[in-house]
Protein backbone atom coordinates (compact mmCIF):
# COMPACT_ATOMS: atom_id res chain seq x y z
CA UNK A 1 0.00 0.00 0.00
CA UNK A 2 2.35 2.26 0.77
CA UNK A 3 4.82 2.03 -2.38
CA UNK A 4 1.44 2.37 -4.14
CA UNK A 5 0.87 5.65 -2.60
CA UNK A 6 4.92 6.75 -3.18
CA UNK A 7 4.19 6.13 -6.89
CA UNK A 8 0.81 8.17 -6.86
CA UNK A 9 2.65 10.99 -5.23
CA UNK A 10 5.87 10.48 -8.01
CA UNK A 11 2.97 10.47 -10.86
CA UNK A 12 1.24 13.78 -9.77
CA UNK A 13 4.80 14.99 -9.66
CA UNK A 14 5.50 14.02 -13.03
CA UNK A 15 8.90 12.63 -12.02
CA UNK A 16 7.47 8.94 -13.00
CA UNK A 17 4.27 8.99 -15.17
CA UNK A 18 4.42 4.96 -16.11
CA UNK A 19 4.87 1.72 -14.01
CA UNK A 20 4.80 -1.59 -15.76
CA UNK A 21 3.74 -4.62 -13.98
CA UNK A 22 6.97 -6.08 -12.90
CA UNK A 23 6.98 -2.45 -10.44
CA UNK A 24 9.83 -1.19 -12.54
CA UNK A 25 9.98 2.68 -12.79
CA UNK A 26 10.29 4.41 -15.95
CA UNK A 27 11.29 7.64 -15.39
CA UNK A 28 9.81 10.69 -17.57
CA UNK A 29 12.56 12.64 -19.22
CA UNK A 30 10.39 15.10 -20.89
CA UNK A 31 8.21 15.49 -23.84
CA UNK A 32 8.25 15.47 -27.49
CA UNK A 33 8.33 19.35 -28.73
CA UNK A 34 6.11 20.51 -31.41
CA UNK A 35 7.66 21.93 -34.20
CA UNK A 36 5.75 24.07 -37.03
CA UNK A 37 5.10 23.53 -40.31
CA UNK A 38 7.33 26.28 -41.59
CA UNK A 39 10.22 23.91 -39.50
CA UNK A 40 9.53 21.08 -41.45
CA UNK A 41 10.88 20.37 -44.53
CA UNK A 42 8.51 17.84 -45.99
CA UNK A 43 6.71 14.74 -44.44
CA UNK A 44 3.89 12.36 -45.03
CA UNK A 45 0.88 14.20 -43.73
CA UNK A 46 -1.70 16.03 -45.17
CA UNK A 47 -4.47 17.53 -42.87
CA UNK A 48 -8.08 17.82 -44.02
CA UNK A 49 -9.15 21.33 -44.43
CA UNK A 50 -11.83 20.49 -46.51
CA UNK A 51 -15.73 21.92 -46.46
CA UNK A 52 -14.93 25.73 -46.54
CA UNK A 53 -16.42 26.04 -49.98
CA UNK A 54 -19.92 25.34 -48.51
CA UNK A 55 -19.23 27.46 -44.93
CA UNK A 56 -18.86 24.31 -42.77
CA UNK A 57 -15.55 25.77 -41.58
CA UNK A 58 -14.37 29.26 -41.45
CA UNK A 59 -10.72 29.53 -42.52
CA UNK A 60 -10.16 32.78 -40.62
CA UNK A 61 -11.72 30.89 -37.33
CA UNK A 62 -9.00 28.17 -36.61
CA UNK A 63 -6.24 29.45 -38.66
CA UNK A 64 -4.22 30.01 -36.09
CA UNK A 65 -3.81 26.27 -35.12
CA UNK A 66 -2.37 25.38 -38.64
CA UNK A 67 0.85 26.16 -38.05
CA UNK A 68 1.83 25.01 -34.53
CA UNK A 69 0.13 21.64 -35.78
CA UNK A 70 3.20 20.70 -37.82
CA UNK A 71 1.84 18.66 -40.80
CA UNK A 72 3.20 20.18 -44.34
CA UNK A 73 -0.11 19.82 -46.28
CA UNK A 74 -3.81 20.54 -46.43
CA UNK A 75 -6.27 19.49 -48.45
CA UNK A 76 -8.94 21.78 -49.49
CA UNK A 77 -11.52 21.86 -52.04
CA UNK A 78 -12.34 24.40 -55.23
CA UNK A 79 -15.61 25.76 -54.61
CA UNK A 80 -16.67 26.53 -57.67
CA UNK A 81 -20.44 27.61 -56.59
CA UNK A 82 -18.80 29.90 -54.20
CA UNK A 83 -16.10 31.22 -56.54
CA UNK A 84 -18.97 31.75 -59.65
CA UNK A 85 -22.34 33.80 -58.74
CA UNK A 86 -22.57 35.47 -61.82
CA UNK A 87 -22.07 33.64 -65.27
CA UNK A 88 -18.73 33.87 -66.22
CA UNK A 89 -17.57 36.47 -62.99
CA UNK A 90 -15.12 34.89 -60.76
CA UNK A 91 -14.84 36.17 -57.19
CA UNK A 92 -11.68 34.33 -55.57
CA UNK A 93 -10.98 36.16 -52.89
CA UNK A 94 -11.97 33.80 -50.09
CA UNK A 95 -10.02 31.40 -51.91
CA UNK A 96 -7.02 33.46 -52.10
CA UNK A 97 -7.32 34.46 -48.19
CA UNK A 98 -7.08 30.75 -47.35
CA UNK A 99 -4.50 29.20 -50.37
CA UNK A 100 -2.00 32.80 -49.86
CA UNK A 101 -2.07 32.45 -46.10
CA UNK A 102 -1.46 28.19 -46.01
CA UNK A 103 1.57 28.85 -48.24
CA UNK A 104 2.98 31.84 -45.80
CA UNK A 105 2.54 29.39 -42.87
CA UNK A 106 4.44 26.95 -44.34
CA UNK A 107 1.64 24.51 -45.33
CA UNK A 108 1.44 23.37 -48.83
CA UNK A 109 -2.54 23.07 -49.98
CA UNK A 110 -3.75 20.82 -52.75
CA UNK A 111 -7.29 21.32 -54.12
CA UNK A 112 -9.86 19.16 -54.76
CA UNK A 113 -11.75 20.14 -57.76
CA UNK A 114 -15.46 19.00 -57.04
CA UNK A 115 -18.75 19.89 -56.65
CA UNK A 116 -20.95 21.64 -59.38
CA UNK A 117 -22.63 25.07 -59.87
CA UNK A 118 -26.57 25.28 -59.82
CA UNK A 119 -26.07 28.44 -62.33
CA UNK A 120 -25.65 25.65 -65.16
CA UNK A 121 -28.35 23.54 -66.20
CA UNK A 122 -27.48 19.40 -65.09
CA UNK A 123 -24.40 21.58 -63.55
CA UNK A 124 -23.84 19.05 -61.19
CA UNK A 125 -24.44 18.90 -57.18
CA UNK A 126 -23.02 20.70 -54.46
CA UNK A 127 -23.26 17.92 -51.53
CA UNK A 128 -21.86 14.89 -50.57
CA UNK A 129 -21.85 12.52 -53.61
CA UNK A 130 -22.69 14.59 -56.32
CA UNK A 131 -23.37 14.29 -59.47
CA UNK A 132 -20.86 15.58 -62.42
CA UNK A 133 -21.45 18.09 -64.77
CA UNK A 134 -23.35 16.57 -67.66
CA UNK A 135 -24.27 18.84 -70.35
CA UNK A 136 -22.86 20.74 -72.87
CA UNK A 137 -22.80 24.13 -71.02
CA UNK A 138 -21.54 22.71 -67.76
CA UNK A 139 -19.10 20.75 -68.73
CA UNK A 140 -17.66 24.12 -70.96
CA UNK A 141 -18.54 26.29 -67.89
CA UNK A 142 -16.69 23.80 -65.53
CA UNK A 143 -13.53 23.63 -67.66
CA UNK A 144 -12.96 27.72 -67.87
CA UNK A 145 -13.31 27.65 -64.21
CA UNK A 146 -10.73 25.10 -63.94
CA UNK A 147 -8.27 26.85 -66.13
CA UNK A 148 -9.19 29.93 -64.02
CA UNK A 149 -8.16 27.87 -61.28
CA UNK A 150 -5.31 26.18 -62.28
CA UNK A 151 -4.01 29.99 -63.57
CA UNK A 152 -4.62 31.57 -60.43
CA UNK A 153 -2.81 29.52 -57.95
CA UNK A 154 -0.32 27.43 -59.93
CA UNK A 155 2.57 29.17 -58.13
CA UNK A 156 1.63 27.61 -54.87
CA UNK A 157 -0.51 24.43 -56.34
CA UNK A 158 1.16 21.60 -58.31
CA UNK A 159 -1.62 18.57 -56.84
CA UNK A 160 -4.77 18.46 -58.57
CA UNK A 161 -7.85 16.04 -57.47
CA UNK A 162 -10.24 15.71 -59.94
CA UNK A 163 -13.75 15.37 -57.50
CA UNK A 164 -14.60 13.81 -54.47
CA UNK A 165 -16.32 10.40 -53.92
CA UNK A 166 -17.95 9.64 -57.70
CA UNK A 167 -18.51 6.40 -56.91
CA UNK A 168 -21.39 7.27 -54.17
CA UNK A 169 -23.63 8.65 -57.07
CA UNK A 170 -25.02 6.08 -59.49
CA UNK A 171 -25.12 8.51 -62.61
CA UNK A 172 -20.95 8.92 -61.82
CA UNK A 173 -20.31 5.31 -63.50
CA UNK A 174 -16.79 5.03 -64.35
CA UNK A 175 -17.37 5.38 -68.02
CA UNK A 176 -18.72 9.19 -67.33
CA UNK A 177 -16.30 10.12 -64.30
CA UNK A 178 -13.18 8.90 -66.53
CA UNK A 179 -14.22 10.75 -69.80
CA UNK A 180 -14.84 13.87 -67.24
CA UNK A 181 -11.37 13.00 -65.28
CA UNK A 182 -9.38 13.03 -68.65
CA UNK A 183 -10.83 15.86 -69.78
CA UNK A 184 -10.45 17.56 -66.59
CA UNK A 185 -6.82 16.37 -66.70
CA UNK A 186 -5.56 17.54 -70.39
CA UNK A 187 -6.67 20.79 -69.30
CA UNK A 188 -4.93 21.68 -66.23
CA UNK A 189 -1.61 20.32 -67.63
CA UNK A 190 -2.24 22.80 -71.17
CA UNK A 191 -1.78 25.01 -68.22
CA UNK A 192 0.48 23.58 -65.60
CA UNK A 193 2.61 20.85 -67.14
CA UNK A 194 3.98 19.71 -64.24
CA UNK A 195 0.90 19.29 -62.28
CA UNK A 196 0.51 16.50 -60.25
CA UNK A 197 -3.25 14.99 -61.17
CA UNK A 198 -4.70 13.00 -58.32
CA UNK A 199 -7.89 10.88 -59.39
CA UNK A 200 -10.58 8.71 -58.45
CA UNK A 201 -10.84 10.01 -54.60
CA UNK A 202 -13.28 6.75 -53.82
CA UNK A 203 -15.54 6.80 -50.98
CA UNK A 204 -14.18 2.93 -49.57
CA UNK A 205 -11.65 1.19 -51.21
CA UNK A 206 -13.52 0.50 -54.47
CA UNK A 207 -11.31 -1.54 -56.69
CA UNK A 208 -14.24 -2.00 -59.62
CA UNK A 209 -14.52 1.49 -59.81
CA UNK A 210 -10.48 1.99 -59.86
CA UNK A 211 -10.32 -0.64 -62.44
CA UNK A 212 -12.72 0.49 -64.62
CA UNK A 213 -11.93 3.67 -65.31
CA UNK A 214 -8.15 3.22 -65.40
CA UNK A 215 -8.71 0.63 -68.19
CA UNK A 216 -10.76 3.60 -69.72
CA UNK A 217 -7.55 5.54 -69.69
CA UNK A 218 -5.22 2.50 -71.09
CA UNK A 219 -7.94 2.23 -73.84
CA UNK A 220 -7.39 6.14 -74.80
CA UNK A 221 -3.57 6.10 -74.34
CA UNK A 222 -3.82 8.70 -71.43
CA UNK A 223 -2.80 6.44 -68.00
CA UNK A 224 0.09 9.82 -68.49
CA UNK A 225 -2.58 12.35 -66.92
CA UNK A 226 -2.71 10.03 -63.83
CA UNK A 227 -0.43 10.36 -61.02
CA UNK A 228 -1.98 8.88 -58.31
CA UNK A 229 -5.38 7.25 -56.85
CA UNK A 230 -6.68 8.11 -53.96
CA UNK A 231 -9.27 6.59 -51.32
CA UNK A 232 -11.28 7.14 -48.44
CA UNK A 233 -10.48 4.12 -46.04
CA UNK A 234 -12.86 4.56 -43.83
CA UNK A 235 -13.20 1.83 -41.02
CA UNK A 236 -13.71 1.66 -37.20
CA UNK A 237 -10.54 -0.22 -36.81
CA UNK A 238 -7.84 1.51 -38.97
CA UNK A 239 -5.63 -1.36 -39.43
CA UNK A 240 -8.36 -3.79 -41.16
CA UNK A 241 -8.34 -1.81 -44.45
CA UNK A 242 -5.22 -2.61 -45.15
CA UNK A 243 -6.03 -6.26 -47.35
CA UNK A 244 -8.64 -4.09 -49.20
CA UNK A 245 -5.67 -1.29 -49.88
CA UNK A 246 -3.44 -3.98 -51.23
CA UNK A 247 -5.79 -5.57 -53.26
CA UNK A 248 -6.35 -1.57 -54.50
CA UNK A 249 -2.30 -1.31 -54.95
CA UNK A 250 -1.95 -4.06 -56.69
CA UNK A 251 -4.44 -2.92 -59.34
CA UNK A 252 -2.90 -0.10 -59.87
CA UNK A 253 0.20 -1.47 -60.45
CA UNK A 254 -0.95 -3.88 -63.50
CA UNK A 255 -1.47 -0.61 -65.06
CA UNK A 256 1.46 1.69 -64.18
CA UNK A 257 4.59 1.32 -62.19
CA UNK A 258 4.36 4.78 -61.53
CA UNK A 259 1.11 5.71 -60.72
CA UNK A 260 0.89 5.80 -57.05
CA UNK A 261 -1.97 5.45 -54.57
CA UNK A 262 -2.83 7.84 -51.44
CA UNK A 263 -4.90 7.80 -48.63
CA UNK A 264 -6.75 11.12 -49.20
CA UNK A 265 -9.45 11.23 -46.44
CA UNK A 266 -10.18 9.57 -43.47
CA UNK A 267 -11.31 10.19 -40.10
CA UNK A 268 -12.80 9.59 -36.46
CA UNK A 269 -15.47 10.91 -34.48
CA UNK A 270 -14.98 12.25 -31.00
CA UNK A 271 -18.50 11.40 -29.58
CA UNK A 272 -20.77 9.33 -30.40
CA UNK A 273 -23.62 10.63 -32.21
CA UNK A 274 -25.14 10.58 -35.78
CA UNK A 275 -21.87 12.60 -37.55
CA UNK A 276 -21.23 10.69 -41.07
CA UNK A 277 -19.00 8.30 -41.44
CA UNK A 278 -18.14 5.56 -38.55
CA UNK A 279 -21.03 7.12 -36.23
CA UNK A 280 -22.29 3.36 -35.17
CA UNK A 281 -19.52 3.25 -32.19
CA UNK A 282 -19.28 4.71 -28.84
CA UNK A 283 -16.11 7.12 -29.77
CA UNK A 284 -14.27 9.44 -27.42
CA UNK A 285 -11.46 12.09 -27.98
CA UNK A 286 -9.18 9.72 -26.52
CA UNK A 287 -10.33 6.36 -28.87
CA UNK A 288 -10.06 9.15 -31.92
CA UNK A 289 -6.71 10.52 -31.08
CA UNK A 290 -5.21 6.38 -30.74
CA UNK A 291 -7.37 5.97 -34.32
CA UNK A 292 -5.79 9.32 -35.81
CA UNK A 293 -2.60 8.32 -35.25
CA UNK A 294 -3.15 4.07 -36.15
CA UNK A 295 -4.31 5.25 -39.13
CA UNK A 296 -1.46 7.74 -40.22
CA UNK A 297 1.36 5.25 -39.12
CA UNK A 298 -0.23 2.44 -41.09
CA UNK A 299 -0.16 4.64 -43.85
CA UNK A 300 3.38 5.58 -43.32
CA UNK A 301 4.38 1.88 -42.75
CA UNK A 302 3.04 0.97 -46.12
CA UNK A 303 4.55 3.90 -47.72
CA UNK A 304 1.33 5.63 -48.59
CA UNK A 305 0.92 9.44 -48.09
CA UNK A 306 -2.00 10.38 -45.85
CA UNK A 307 -4.05 12.66 -44.94
CA UNK A 308 -6.29 13.16 -41.43
CA UNK A 309 -10.10 14.45 -41.88
CA UNK A 310 -9.92 16.80 -40.84
CA UNK A 311 -8.45 19.71 -38.72
CA UNK A 312 -11.33 21.38 -37.27
CA UNK A 313 -14.67 19.88 -36.40
CA UNK A 314 -17.51 20.92 -39.57
CA UNK A 315 -20.93 22.32 -39.26
CA UNK A 316 -23.11 20.63 -41.72
CA UNK A 317 -26.44 21.78 -42.44
CA UNK A 318 -27.72 18.86 -40.64
CA UNK A 319 -25.34 18.53 -37.83
CA UNK A 320 -21.72 18.80 -36.34
CA UNK A 321 -19.47 16.14 -37.84
CA UNK A 322 -17.15 16.14 -35.39
CA UNK A 323 -14.08 14.13 -36.63
CA UNK A 324 -12.08 17.78 -35.93
CA UNK A 325 -8.78 18.11 -34.11
CA UNK A 326 -10.59 21.21 -32.87
CA UNK A 327 -13.51 21.32 -31.36
CA UNK A 328 -15.84 23.44 -32.51
CA UNK A 329 -18.71 25.89 -31.04
CA UNK A 330 -22.01 26.53 -32.50
CA UNK A 331 -20.88 29.04 -34.21
CA UNK A 332 -17.85 27.69 -35.63
CA UNK A 333 -15.08 29.62 -33.52
CA UNK A 334 -12.31 27.06 -31.92
CA UNK A 335 -13.74 25.68 -28.47
CA UNK A 336 -10.30 23.80 -27.89
CA UNK A 337 -7.69 21.51 -29.12
CA UNK A 338 -8.69 17.68 -28.66
CA UNK A 339 -6.78 15.30 -27.81
CA UNK A 340 -6.10 14.08 -31.18
CA UNK A 341 -4.89 17.30 -32.11
CA UNK A 342 -1.71 16.93 -29.79
CA UNK A 343 -1.48 13.69 -31.15
CA UNK A 344 -1.20 14.92 -34.07
CA UNK A 345 1.61 17.26 -33.35
CA UNK A 346 3.86 14.66 -31.92
CA UNK A 347 3.52 13.16 -35.52
CA UNK A 348 4.41 15.46 -36.73
CA UNK A 349 7.44 16.34 -34.98
CA UNK A 350 8.90 12.76 -35.03
CA UNK A 351 8.36 11.36 -38.41
CA UNK A 352 9.05 13.54 -41.30
CA UNK A 353 12.13 13.62 -44.13
CA UNK A 354 14.57 12.63 -42.14
CA UNK A 355 13.38 9.28 -41.64
CA UNK A 356 13.64 6.23 -44.07
CA UNK A 357 11.37 3.01 -43.40
CA UNK A 358 13.27 -0.13 -43.27
CA UNK A 359 10.98 -2.75 -45.34
CA UNK A 360 11.12 -5.92 -44.06
CA UNK A 361 11.89 -5.31 -40.38
CA UNK A 362 12.50 -7.90 -38.81
CA UNK A 363 11.17 -8.94 -34.63
CA UNK A 364 9.84 -10.98 -32.27
CA UNK A 365 7.27 -10.11 -29.57
CA UNK A 366 5.92 -12.84 -26.80
CA UNK A 367 2.13 -11.93 -26.90
CA UNK A 368 -0.49 -13.74 -28.94
CA UNK A 369 -2.36 -10.14 -29.84
CA UNK A 370 -2.13 -8.56 -33.13
CA UNK A 371 0.54 -6.32 -33.61
CA UNK A 372 1.36 -3.93 -35.94
CA UNK A 373 5.31 -2.88 -36.00
CA UNK A 374 7.38 -0.93 -37.97
CA UNK A 375 10.68 0.68 -38.24
CA UNK A 376 12.25 3.46 -39.16
CA UNK A 377 16.19 5.01 -39.60
CA UNK A 378 17.60 8.58 -39.37
CA UNK A 379 19.17 9.23 -41.73
CA UNK A 380 20.92 12.47 -39.85
CA UNK A 381 22.12 10.36 -36.49
CA UNK A 382 21.99 6.30 -38.36
CA UNK A 383 19.81 5.36 -34.74
CA UNK A 384 16.27 4.39 -35.64
CA UNK A 385 12.72 4.34 -34.28
CA UNK A 386 10.55 1.58 -33.96
CA UNK A 387 6.40 2.07 -33.56
CA UNK A 388 4.21 -0.69 -32.05
CA UNK A 389 0.32 -0.92 -31.09
CA UNK A 390 -1.83 -3.51 -30.53
CA UNK A 391 -4.15 -3.08 -33.68
CA UNK A 392 -6.74 -6.41 -33.70
CA UNK A 393 -9.39 -4.71 -31.86
CA UNK A 394 -11.14 -0.62 -32.40
CA UNK A 395 -9.08 1.87 -30.75
CA UNK A 396 -10.80 2.21 -27.23
CA UNK A 397 -10.85 4.62 -24.10
CA UNK A 398 -8.98 1.62 -22.09
CA UNK A 399 -5.51 2.58 -21.44
CA UNK A 400 -4.76 -0.30 -19.94
CA UNK A 401 -0.82 -1.65 -20.78
CA UNK A 402 0.44 -4.78 -21.14
CA UNK A 403 4.21 -5.74 -21.12
CA UNK A 404 5.39 -7.11 -23.79
CA UNK A 405 9.42 -8.63 -24.64
CA UNK A 406 10.42 -7.87 -27.61
CA UNK A 407 13.42 -8.10 -29.94
CA UNK A 408 14.92 -5.67 -32.53
CA UNK A 409 16.59 -6.91 -35.53
CA UNK A 410 19.29 -4.98 -37.00
CA UNK A 411 18.72 -2.01 -35.59
CA UNK A 412 20.72 0.57 -33.03
CA UNK A 413 20.00 2.67 -30.37
CA UNK A 414 23.02 4.85 -28.37
CA UNK A 415 20.19 6.24 -25.65
CA UNK A 416 17.27 4.41 -25.86
CA UNK A 417 13.76 5.94 -24.46
CA UNK A 418 10.04 4.85 -24.73
CA UNK A 419 7.71 7.22 -25.99
CA UNK A 420 3.44 7.33 -25.81
CA UNK A 421 3.39 8.80 -29.00
CA UNK A 422 -0.17 10.12 -28.25
CA UNK A 423 0.78 12.01 -24.83
CA UNK A 424 3.80 12.74 -26.13
CA UNK A 425 5.63 11.68 -23.21
CA UNK A 426 9.04 10.84 -22.87
CA UNK A 427 11.04 8.40 -20.79
CA UNK A 428 13.86 6.78 -19.98
CA UNK A 429 14.30 3.36 -20.52
CA UNK A 430 15.89 1.57 -17.62
CA UNK A 431 19.17 -0.48 -18.68
CA UNK A 432 18.06 -2.87 -16.65
CA UNK A 433 15.24 -4.02 -19.26
CA UNK A 434 17.33 -4.24 -22.44
CA UNK A 435 20.37 -5.55 -23.58
CA UNK A 436 22.83 -5.96 -26.77
CA UNK A 437 23.35 -9.40 -28.86
CA UNK A 438 25.11 -8.79 -31.60
CA UNK A 439 22.84 -7.20 -33.82
CA UNK A 440 19.68 -7.28 -31.59
CA UNK A 441 18.13 -5.59 -29.01
CA UNK A 442 16.04 -7.68 -26.35
CA UNK A 443 13.76 -5.64 -24.17
CA UNK A 444 11.91 -6.71 -21.40
CA UNK A 445 8.48 -6.03 -20.41
CA UNK A 446 7.39 -3.03 -22.58
CA UNK A 447 4.49 -1.56 -21.59
CA UNK A 448 1.92 -1.92 -24.69
CA UNK A 449 -1.69 -1.12 -25.57
CA UNK A 450 -3.93 0.16 -28.37
CA UNK A 451 -2.02 3.17 -29.30
CA UNK A 452 1.39 3.49 -30.80
CA UNK A 453 4.30 3.36 -28.79
CA UNK A 454 7.56 4.11 -29.70
CA UNK A 455 10.91 2.66 -28.62
CA UNK A 456 13.77 5.27 -30.15
CA UNK A 457 16.67 6.83 -29.36
CA UNK A 458 16.54 9.81 -28.02
CA UNK A 459 19.18 11.67 -30.53
CA UNK A 460 15.35 11.24 -33.05
CA UNK A 461 13.20 13.08 -30.78
CA UNK A 462 12.73 16.97 -30.41
CA UNK A 463 12.47 17.01 -26.82
CA UNK A 464 11.53 19.63 -24.36
CA UNK A 465 11.99 19.32 -20.47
Amino acid sequence: MRKKLITLILLILGFVTSVNAEGISFKQVGRIKPRHANQIRSSNWSVGAETMDRDYTIYRNWKDYLRPLGIKKARIQGGWAKTEKRKGVYDFNWLDEIIFDMDDQGVEPWMCLCYGNSLYSDGGGVRLGAQIPSSEKSLRAWTQWVRAVVSRYMDVIDEWEIWNEPNLRKANVAKNYACFMLHTAENIRKIQPDAKILTMSTAGVDTKFVREVLEIAKQQNKLHLIDQVTYHPYSHNPDKSYKAVDGLRRIVKDFSARITIRQGENGCPSMRRKTKALRDYDWTEVSQAKWALRRLLGDLGRDIESSYFAIMDMKYPDEMNVKGLLKSRENQTVEYTKPSYHAAQNLASVFDDRLTRIKNFRYTADTEKSLSVFAYKNGQTGTHIVTMWFGGENPSDNNTLNNIDFTLMNVRFEQPVYIDLRTGVVYEIPKSIYSKVGDKYIFHAVPCYDSPILIADQDCIYLQK
